[in-house]
């Protein structure tokens, strides 16, 4: 059994690894919950992106929700608490002052099906 643990963390290592930043972000908002408190209580992060640096081309768009969420464009595990929600929007700030790659990663969405976004990773440049 130790050796299939041991074996399972060398994998996840060697695939984190191989994990590239994806999308820049483009544009960012801290929405507070009067615009829409089916995204939470505290407020959501509206957060829009491009694949290519200083947002050349396409954009896509992502909401990151605060606890109490019930709107289905939230994930039903990225419910953040007002500080978390916080730090994690001065976080994308300083990715998008810096043009720092992000990868938006999913969740399944609450009371529908498909995906929804889960939060924001983001990888150190090596």
């Amino acid at each position: 059994m130790k050796n299939v643990l041991v074996c399972c963390l060398i994998l996840i290592a060697a695939c984190a690894a191989r994990a590239q930043a994806s999308e820049y972000v483009c544009e960012l908002s801290l929405m507070p919950p009067a615009v829409d408190a089916t995204r939470g209580a505290a407020g959501y992060i509206a957060m829009y992106t491009s694949q290519q640096p200083g947002c050349v081309g396409q954009t896509a768009v992502y909401s990151i929700c605060s606890k109490g969420a019930t709107s289905h464009v939230c994930g039903v595990n990225a419910q953040y608490s007002e500080a978390a929600l916080i730090a994690v929007y001065e976080t994308l700030r300083s990715a998008e002052a810096s043009q720092h790659a992000v990868v938006p990663y999913w969740n399944a969405c609450i009371a529908a099906g498909g995906s929804c976004t889960g939060g924001v990773l983001l990888y150190p440049d090596f």
